[in-house]
Formats: structure tokens, C-alpha cells, sequence
């Protein structure tokens, strides 16, 4: 019996250990319908996002970190999802759960002009503007401001004083 005591937890630990662990499926593409690039200027170079609508497979999917590539002018944008091992789903949908989602697209590198967006097989045409330049001028003969900050010079009298001595 206790021999029986002592194995006991390590019975317990054993058995606990060799449980199969829960682990994530790979990503897949999800359902994208429509796909929007849009531009703005920052800063004097231009910058994109795709705003992304589609469906999700299921109640319990996931969107997860999309994937960017570039060939050539053509720029595949790879929109995931993930739907957890063992997860509850909800019965009788209509239809898959909408999604929509605003990613970045990398722009480093590309010259202004035409470009195409392909995302989850849904192909985007968009253009890349030209840069914005500002021209900083040195002209000297700028107006000069005057200071917001005056620094005076202030004289602090300081009193002598004298040390009498002991003696």
C-alpha cells in the first residue's frame, strides 16, 4: 500500500503529460468581395491601405496576419484566417460572418505610376502618385521675428558682510 502512495502522483503527472495538446490549424485565404486601395500623402511620399470586405468561413474564425508579395507592379496581398482547434460553432447561419479590414500595402521601392492589387484572387488597379517635394527656402532675406523671450541682465547686490573676530 504505500508503494502504492508514492506512485500515485507520479502516475497523475504522467498521465497529464502525454494529454494531446490543443494546437492551431494553418491559416487559410479567406472570402474577400471587394477590395478599395487608399492614398494619402505622408510626409511627401505616398502611402496605401486596402480596405478589405469579405466572409469568414465560420462564427469561430479569426482573422490572422495577412501576407504581402510583389512581382513587378503587381503586389499579392494574401488575407488569412484561423479558426481554433476544437472551437464551438454557431449552427444555422444565414451566411458566413462579415468581415472588414484596413491593411497597409508596402509601396518601398515602386515608382509612381499604374500598379495592381491582387488580393485573394479580387484584382484592384490603383496608381502610385508622384512625390510631393516642398522646397525650403535660405533665402536671407526672409522677414526676421523678433523673440518671444527677452533675457535681461540683472544685477543682485550682494551685502558685504564682515567676520569679527574672536580675538
Amino acid at each position: 500500500m504505500p508503494v502504492l502512495r508514492a506512485t500515485y502522483p507520479l502516475l497523475c503527472l504522467l498521465t497529464v503529460s502525454c494529454q494531446v495538446k490543443p494546437y492551431a490549424p494553418p491559416p487559410l485565404p479567406t472570402k474577400v468581395v471587394s477590395v478599395e486601395v487608399e492614398i494619402r500623402d505622408f510626409e511627401g511620399r505616398p502611402e496605401a491601405f486596402a480596405v478589405v470586405n469579405g466572409h469568414l468561413s465560420s462564427s469561430a474564425a479569426q482573422l490572422v496576419d495577412a501576407k504581402q508579395s510583389r512581382e513587378n507592379r503587381t503586389i499579392f496581398l494574401e488575407v488569412l484566417e484561423q479558426t481554433p482547434r476544437g472551437a464551438n460553432l454557431i449552427t444555422d447561419l444565414a451566411m458566413a460572418p462579415p468581415f472588414q479590414t484596413r491593411i497597409p500595402v508596402e509601396l518601398l521601392g515602386l515608382s509612381p505610376g499604374p500598379c495592381i492589387l491582387m488580393t485573394n484572387g479580387v484584382e484592384t488597379p490603383f496608381v502610385i502618385p508622384n512625390l510631393q517635394a516642398v522646397l525650403v527656402s535660405t533665402d536671407e532675406h526672409a522677414p526676421s521675428r523678433e523673440p518671444a523671450i527677452t533675457l535681461l541682465d540683472e544685477f543682485i547686490p550682494i551685502e558685504e558682510f564682515q567676520y569679527d573676530s574672536p580675538n
